[in-house]
C-alpha cells in the first residue's frame, strides 16, 4: 500500500473557527499582511471616526490581516489589568501539560502558606481554588469564603500570578519571559515587538505586560481561531470557549469588602481590592458582554459576541467581535468606562459594511435552486432546533406587550454551537397553537395594528441571531391561524400586516420567510401563493420564501412558483433510513425547482440518534431542522452536533451534488456525488471501510470526518484505480463517519 500523509484539521465552532467553503485561514508572519478597509468590507471614513474618538495608538484587524492602524501600533507598553486572560491561557496551557490536574484543585497544594490563615473564619482560604483565583471570587483578603462573592483585586491576582509561573511553572520573575511567556505564547505567534511580563523590571510589580497593539491583536486572532495558529495547537478549542464564554452569575455578589488576612508580605500587582463589581460580564479574567443585574447588556451596542482584555479603566483594551471577524486593539486613549467603551465599539460594529464572517445574504443559487448560498457564492448548509415555535412569547407578557422571557440566553446558549437556526411564529393565536396573545399587535388586537415595541423587541433578538449567525426561520402564521377572512385574496389589512413585517426586519442577512405552518389547516394553495407574492414585492433583498405542509412529500401545487423557494417537510416516520428515503424521494420530485428542509419529524430522539437522522436528511439533499429542539431543555451536545454538520458541509461542494446511493460499496451507507468529479460517502456504524462503486482512476484528495467529534483529517494525494474501492478509516475517525472525496490539486 503506498505511503499517505494525513494532514489533521479540527473544524470547530465560530464563525472563524471553521472552514468556510474553501477560503484558506489567514495569519500574519513575522510581519501583518495587510488590507484595506474597503477589501476587507470596512468604512474607511468610520475606522478613521474611532481613532479621532480614541485617541492614543491603535490597531484594527479583520480576517488576519491589518486592515487600520492609528499612531504607532508597534510601540510596546503596559496594558495594565488587560494581562489578566494572559494567566487565564497559561493556567489552561498548565493543565493541558499536566502541571496542574484541573483548575478545581485547591491553591495550597503550591502556595502552602494559605492553610494557616484566618483562623477566625475556618481556615477558609484552604478552600481557594485556580478557578476562583482567574474568576476573582478567591475572597483572598475579605472575609466572605472562596466562591461567594465577587472581590476584583490585584492582591488576588499577584498571588495568581506567583503561583502559576513560580510554583506549577518553576520559573523566575528573571526567567518568566524567555522560559514560558515566549517559547508558549509569543514565539508561536511571531509577536513584532518583544512582549514581556517585566513591564516596570523586577522590582516594580513583576507580571505586569508591555505588549504593542499589533502583537496583542495576535493574542486576539489565536482565540478567535479557537486555540489554533497556522496549523499547530496552542491551545484546546474547549479551553478556549470555556474561558471566553463563562461569566459569573448575577447571584454572586461584590463583596463588603470586609478586610481579612493574607499572606505576610503579600504584594499586589497594581491596586487594592473591590475595584468594581463583575456585571454578569467576568468570565475567567476576561469582560464578556453578558448581562447585569439590571437585564441590561454590558456594551448595549455592541454585538452579543464580544469578549476582551480590559485595562487601567479601559484605556490599554484589546477586543474581539467573532461574528464580524474583527478585533481591535488601542492603548493610552482617551476612552475610559462602559460608555466609552460602548461607543467605540458601536463605531467598530457600524463600520462594518459586508457581514464577513456570515458570507453575505442568504438568497436562491440560481444555478442550483435545490440549494441556498451567500449572495457572492458562498455555501450555506442550516442544521439546528426546529423549536421553540413559540419563541417569540416566552416568559410574561409585560403591559407594554413585550415579553420578559428568556429569549436572550436561548440565543447565548445556541451562538456557541454552531446549531445555526430558531423556528419561530410570528401570529400563534387566532386558530393557532399560542393563545390569545400571541401575536404583535396592539392589545392582541389585529384591528389596531401592529405593536411598535413589539417589533422593537423581536429586532434586538433578530439582531442577536443575525450577528451570531443563527437563521431567523420566521413564520408569518401558525398552523390553523387565519386572522383575516378573506378567501384566496389577500385582503388590505393583511397586505398592510405582511408589509410592515418585511420592511422592519428584511435588512437581515440570516432571513429565510415561512408562510405557514401546516397551511392547508386554514390557507388554500392559491391564498399560499398570493401572501407570498406580497412578501416578495415588499422585500427588497430577496431572501428565500418556505412553504410549510401537512405530512408529506408532494410539493407539485407549488412547484413551478417563482416566488416560493422552499419546501418545508413534515415526515413523520420513525427511522433514521425512512427519513433519508423520504427525502430522496422529496428532491426526486423538487426536480431542481426548489430546495428542501426537513423542517420537522416526530420522534426524533436526541445524542447519537438524533445526529444520525439529521446526517440521514443531509445526505438525502435537505436542510435539517430538529422538531422538539427547543434549546433551552436541549443538551448542548445535541445543539454541537448540528454544528459540525453545518460546518462539514460547507467546507464541502455539497451543492452541486445530488444522492447517489446507487455509488455506495463496503460499509457506505448513503452518498452525495457529483460524479465522476466529487462525492461524500457516510456510515452511521462501519464495521469495514467506506467505499465507493464506479470510480475514476485517478489522484483525489480524501477528507474524512468524524461526526461525532467534529475531528477532521485530510490524505491530499491519493492514487485511486477504477471501479469500485474502499478505503480503512484513519484513527481517530470512529465509526460515525463521512468522507469527502475531490480530485488532488495539481
Amino acid at each position: 500500500m503506498p505511503k499517505i500523509l494525513l494532514v489533521a484539521v479540527f473544524l470547530l465552532s465560530g464563525p472563524a473557527g471553521g472552514i468556510a467553503g474553501r477560503q484558506e485561514l489567514v495569519y500574519p508572519g513575522r510581519k501583518w499582511a495587510t488590507r484595506s478597509p474597503e477589501q476587507a468590507g470596512l468604512d474607511a471614513g468610520k475606522l478613521k471616526e474611532l481613532s479621532a474618538y480614541a485617541g492614543g495608538f491603535g490597531c484594527v484587524v479583520r480576517g488576519g490581516y491589518m486592515v487600520y492602524t492609528w499612531g504607532d501600533a508597534g510601540r510596546r507598553m503596559d496594558v495594565a489589568s488587560a494581562v489578566k486572560p494572559l494567566y487565564t491561557h497559561f493556567l489552561l496551557k498548565a493543565v493541558e501539560e499536566g502541571r496542574l490536574a484541573s483548575i478545581d484543585r485547591p491553591v495550597c497544594e503550591v502556595e502552602p502558606a494559605l492553610r494557616s490563615l484566618n483562623k477566625r473564619l475556618g481556615y477558609k482560604d484552604l478552600a481557594i481554588t485556580w478557578r476562583h483565583l482567574c474568576n476573582q471570587v478567591s475572597c483572598y483578603g475579605v472575609e466572605e469564603r472562596p466562591g461567594e462573592a465577587f472581590d476584583y483585586s490585584d492582591y488576588n491576582m499577584a498571588l495568581l500570578f506567583d503561583s502559576l509561573f513560580l510554583k506549577l511553572y518553576g520559573t523566575t520573575w528573571e526567567r518568566v519571559d524567555e522560559e514560558v511567556l515566549h517559547p508558549k505564547l509569543t514565539d508561536p505567534l511571531q509577536c513584532e515587538d518583544d512582549p514581556t511580563f517585566m513591564a516596570f523590571g523586577t522590582g516594580n510589580r513583576p507580571g505586569r505586560l508591555a505588549m504593542s497593539p499589533r502583537d496583542f491583536a495576535r493574542f486576539g486572532l489565536l482565540y478567535l481561531r479557537k486555540g489554533m495558529w497556522k496549523g499547530s495547537r496552542l491551545i484546546s478549542a474547549e479551553h478556549v470557549k470555556m474561558a471566553v464564554t463563562r461569566p459569573l452569575p448575577t447571584s454572586i455578589p461584590r463583596t463588603k469588602g470586609k478586610s481579612a488576612e493574607m499572606i505576610a508580605g503579600q504584594r499586589s500587582i497594581g491596586g487594592g481590592n473591590n475595584q468594581c463589581d463583575h456585571a454578569g460580564s467576568y468570565s475567567n479574567a476576561w469582560w464578556v458582554n453578558g448581562i447585569g443585574r439590571d437585564g441590561k447588556r454590558n456594551w448595549p451596542d455592541a454585538p452579543a459576541d464580544v469578549y476582551g482584555c480590559f485595562g487601567h479603566g479601559d484605556i490599554r483594551v484589546m477586543v474581539v467581535m467573532p461574528g464580524l471577524d474583527l478585533i481591535v486593539s488601542w492603548n493610552n486613549t482617551k476612552i475610559k468606562g462602559h460608555e466609552k467603551v460602548n461607543h467605540a465599539l458601536k463605531l467598530l460594529k457600524d463600520a462594518v459594511v459586508e457581514k464577513k464572517a456570515s458570507g453575505g445574504r442568504l438568497v436562491v443559487d440560481t444555478r442550483h435552486r435545490q440549494w441556498l448560498r451567500r449572495q457572492g457564492g458562498r455555501p450555506f448548509f442550516m442544521c439546528g432546533p426546529g423549536d421553540p415555535e413559540g419563541f417569540l412569547y416566552r416568559g410574561k407578557k409585560l403591559a407594554d406587550g413585550t415579553r420578559a422571557g428568556d429569549q436572550a440566553e436561548l440565543i447565548e446558549k445556541l451562538k456557541q454551537t454552531g446549531a445555526n437556526c430558531i423556528y419561530l411564529m410570528a401570529v400563534r393565536s387566532h386558530g393557532g397553537d399560542g393563545d390569545a396573545t400571541h401575536n404583535p399587535f396592539v392589545d392582541n388586537r389585529p384591528d389596531k395594528g401592529l405593536n411598535a415595541a413589539v417589533l422593537e423587541q423581536w429586532e434586538r433578538w433578530f439582531a442577536a441571531m443575525d450577528e451570531s449567525g443563527i437563521v431567523i426561520y420566521l413564520f408569518l402564521y401558525d398552523d390553523s391561524t387565519r386572522v383575516w377572512d378573506t378567501g384566496d385574496v389577500v385582503g388590505p389589512q393583511e397586505k398592510a400586516f405582511i408589509r410592515a413585517i418585511v420592511d422592519k426586519f428584511e435588512h437581515h442577512v440570516n432571513l429565510i420567510w415561512c408562510v405557514a405552518e401546516e397551511y392547508g389547516e386554514r390557507l388554500s394553495a392559491a391564498r399560499v401563493k398570493n401572501i407570498a407574492a406580497e412578501v416578495r414585492a415588499a422585500d427588497d433583498y430577496d431572501h428565500p420564501i418556505a412553504v410549510h405542509k401537512n405530512h408529506g412529500l408532494d410539493f407539485s401545487e407549488f412547484a413551478g412558483d417563482r416566488n416560493i423557494d422552499q419546501f418545508a417537510i413534515q415526515y413523520n416516520v420513525r427511522t433514521a433510513d425512512e427519513l433519508h428515503e423520504g427525502v430522496v424521494e422529496a428532491w426526486r420530485r423538487a426536480a431542481g425547482r426548489y430546495n428542501l428542509n426537513m423542517s420537522e419529524a416526530a420522534d426524533y430522539g436526541e445524542g447519537a440518534e438524533a445526529r444520525r437522522k439529521s446526517w440521514a436528511c443531509a445526505m438525502g439533499g435537505a436542510y435539517v431542522m430538529i422538531l422538539g429542539m427547543d434549546i433551552a431543555g436541549t443538551a448542548e451536545s445535541d445543539l454541537e452536533d448540528c454544528g459540525r454538520l453545518v460546518r462539514f458541509f460547507e467546507s464541502t461542494n455539497f451543492y452541486e451534488m445530488a444522492p447517489h446511493d446507487e455509488l455506495k460499496f463496503a460499509a457506505t451507507k448513503y452518498v452525495l456525488a457529483h460524479p465522476p468529479h466529487s462525492y461524500i460517502a457516510y456510515t452511521p456504524q462501519a464495521t469495514g471501510d467506506i467505499g465507493l462503486k464506479d470510480m475514476k482512476a485517478g489522484t483525489y484528495s480524501l477528507t474524512w470526518f468524524d461526526c461525532a467529534t467534529g475531528t477532521r483529517i485530510t490524505q491530499p494525494n491519493v492514487k485511486v484505480a477504477a471501479g469500485s474501492q474502499t478505503w480503512p478509516r484513519p484513527k481517530p475517525i470512529a465509526h460515525e463517519a463521512a468522507l469527502y472525496i475531490t480530485p488532488a490539486k495539481p
